[in-house]
């Protein structure tokens, strides 16, 4: 345990950073229509920054990314597009940011596509 009283986290608080909570309004403004995939990268982005300079590894980065992920009611999932149809909007954007987060994460600048 450290002097935070945390062993998990090293002491970074994610209810308290702003970087989360902005990824947190940029997944409720494309949850409901109002906001950009580009913003939500961008968020992505910084929260990813965030952590790596507060040296959390790249599986706690993506626990952190995945519990604001599920707070907003995004689930993984596991269906195959080509045997179960279409991956609903939010099983999309889930999938988006978690690649968005680990090549940020990575160095890939701000986590966009090449492609």
């Amino acid at each position: 345990m450290n002097s935070t009283g945390s062993a998990r986290d090293g002491g970074y608080r994610l209810k308290h950073s702003d970087a989360a909570s902005r990824l947190r309004r940029a997944l409720a403004a494309v949850a409901d229509g109002h906001g950009s995939p580009h913003e939500l990268q961008h968020a992505a982005h910084e929260l990813v920054t965030e952590l790596r300079q507060a040296n959390q590894p790249p599986e706690q980065m993506l626990l952190r990314i995945k519990e604001i992920l599920a707070e907003a009611g995004m689930r993984p999932t596991y269906a195959s597009p080509e045997l179960d149809g279409p991956v609903s909007d939010n099983a999309a954007l889930y999938r988006d940011v978690i690649a968005w987060s680990i090549r940020s994460y990575y160095g890939d600048g701000d986590g966009a596509s090449n492609g």
